[in-house]
């Protein structure tokens, strides 16, 4: 079989970037979709070692070589620990699909695809490409627009009010933050340190300085695939959502980490407040 750069670069395109997107979904990341992209541009140009003349045992160490290539174009600058998930699970999951394929190729037709180093190649020309390119993301398209419309729940508007002073932000609801204030048990909301402007506590190193806390700050342990820490929290004089006008008890923690592009600054838990309806 004849292997074509081009189609070997472009077919590995689209497979490195449904993969990054189990990492992303596995690992619960916020990564946007154009950092998915560059890290499926920077496995697809890896993919053309394939073509060198390597012996067979180099073919786990260029597949290695391929993920974390991917992994850092899409998920860096992240802590070394959360990186080396990222780049691990990009790894298997790229064996899992080399497995499978090898299982295909044992029932499919000669010549239509093949395993070119650690790498997937189809045997098709580039007008057939192209338009199963535009049929796929219709399909997809389709698929999102009739079916998972509501697959996504609805951000909440939440507004503080804290020393005479009003934020308002847009909090997306997350059943993995159970993060509870150690004392008094009450729900704690994650919020972006940079949308709260003055309302937000100092940091933790302005913290480590203060001994004991300033009245009214908490430290919350968190844990969770990025590592361990503390975050700082306050309870504010009230807390809404809006448009309903409920006030919640709870906390709010603040975290340097971006948790959106965009989208919502704030992470909650709406199993965590049983007497209110906040879906």
């Amino acid at each position: 079989m004849t292997v074509y750069a081009d189609i070997l670069v472009i077919v590995n395109l689209y497979i490195d970037y449904i993969l990054l997107c189990c990492v992303r979904r596995f690992l619960r990341l916020q990564t946007t979709g154009i950092r998915l992209v560059l890290g499926a541009l920077a496995g697809a140009f890896c993919s053309l070692s394939g073509l060198l003349p390597l012996p067979g045992f180099a073919g786990p160490i260029l597949g290695g070589i391929c993920a974390l290539a991917a992994a850092g174009a899409a998920f860096s600058p992240a802590k070394p620990r959360l990186f080396f998930r990222c780049w691990l699970c990009m790894w298997l999951f790229s064996f899992l699909l080399a497995g499978f394929l090898l299982f295909v190729t044992q029932f499919a037709p000669p010549g239509y695809f093949a395993l070119v180093g650690g790498s997937v190649y189809l045997n098709l020309s580039l007008p057939l490409l192209f338009f199963a390119t535009c049929l796929a993301y219709f399909l997809f398209w389709a698929l999102g627009r009739f079916f998972l419309r509501d697959s996504s729940p609805p951000l909440s508007k939440f507004q503080i009010e804290h020393q005479g002073k009003t934020v308002s932000f847009f909090a997306k609801a997350d059943t993995g933050n159970a993060l509870r204030e150690p004392f008094s048990g009450l729900p704690v909301v994650v919020c972006q340190k940079k949308i709260l402007g003055d309302l937000s506590p100092p940091s933790l190193w302005e913290l480590s300085a203060c001994n004991p806390l300033p009245s009214g700050l908490r430290l919350v342990p968190f844990e969770s695939l990025g590592g361990r820490g503390l975050l700082p929290a306050f309870k504010p004089d009230r807390i809404i959502q809006c448009p309903t006008g409920r006030e919640l008890e709870c906390y709010l923690a603040v975290t340097d980490t971006p948790l959106s592009a965009g989208e919502f600054s704030a992470l909650y838990n709406p199993e965590l407040f049983p007497d209110e309806n906040l879906s």
